[in-house]
């Protein structure tokens, strides 16, 4: 992205109002299980993101970020892992003690959150995007190998597994974008690791100092949002802003 590209998304950040059009929403996960959600649609249509939260945390910690990206044109979904949040319930209340049960269930509830976001009627449903924080990373990176609209990936502080590694080594179409904190225990060596691994030629490493960890680093570092924003309106335009014809 050109500098003055960079300016004109600020700007825009900048103009736009404090608080964004949203409405909590309630959708199934792949089993079924009911998920709590927040979506901040976009009126004039455009790309989705999906927001995926940490294991010390719930989707709450990503409000200012979702606004920033839809103020920037996108459609904004964050939502609870079951066990988090609004998202507790029946068998699932309490993430310390349940930690192997709710892992394993992960992949379907995001299964279950993007087709919730791709069933909306402003979303362009080929050109996603996925943020991750931390356990959510992992989620994240699965998440690319099983739906190839997902376009770009934004990691925060967390790594993946083998087969993850093998994805993001394989998919030169897909550039990342890795934020750590340099204090942060593994998260640094992590990031740098998943990104070294990507093909794609825009992939990028960002280290912070004594910024925290995951979406903490999102309060901790002022223009950390801004350069969220600015990376997708650089790797998955709005409609009207480059967007390539076959993904209109």
């Amino acid at each position: 992205m050109t500098m003055r590209t960079a300016l004109a998304v600020l700007v825009l950040l900048l103009a736009a109002p404090a608080r964004a059009e949203q409405r909590d929403v309630t959708f199934p996960a792949a089993d079924g299980f009911a998920l709590q959600g927040t979506f901040y649609p976009a009126p004039k249509g455009g790309p989705g993101v999906l927001l995926l939260h940490q294991c010390n945390a719930d989707r709450r910690s990503y409000d200012q970020l979702a606004v920033m990206l839809n103020n920037a044109g996108y459609n904004v979904l964050s939502f609870d892992f079951r066990g988090f949040g609004g998202s507790r319930g029946g068998q699932y209340t309490e993430f310390a003690s349940q930690r192997e049960r709710i892992v394993g269930q992960m992949p379907g509830d995001v299964d279950g959150a993007l087709k919730f976001l791709t069933a909306q009627n402003t979303v362009i449903a080929r050109a996603l995007g996925v943020v991750g924080g931390s356990c959510g990373v992992n989620q994240a990176i699965q998440a690319s190998r099983r739906h190839p609209d997902i376009r770009t990936l934004v990691l925060l502080s967390g790594g993946t597994n083998a087969d993850g590694e093998a994805h993001i080594k394989a998919s030169r179409q897909i550039p990342i974008f890795g934020v750590a904190s340099e204090e942060d225990g593994n998260a640094p060596a992590s990031i740098r690791k998943i990104v070294g691994l990507s093909a794609h030629p825009d992939s990028r490493v960002q280290m912070l100092k004594n910024a925290g960890h995951a979406a903490e680093m999102l309060a901790r570092q002022e223009d950390l949002g801004a350069d969220i924003v600015i990376w997708f309106r650089a790797n998955l335009p709005v409609a009207g802003y480059g967007l390539p014809p076959a993904l209109r």
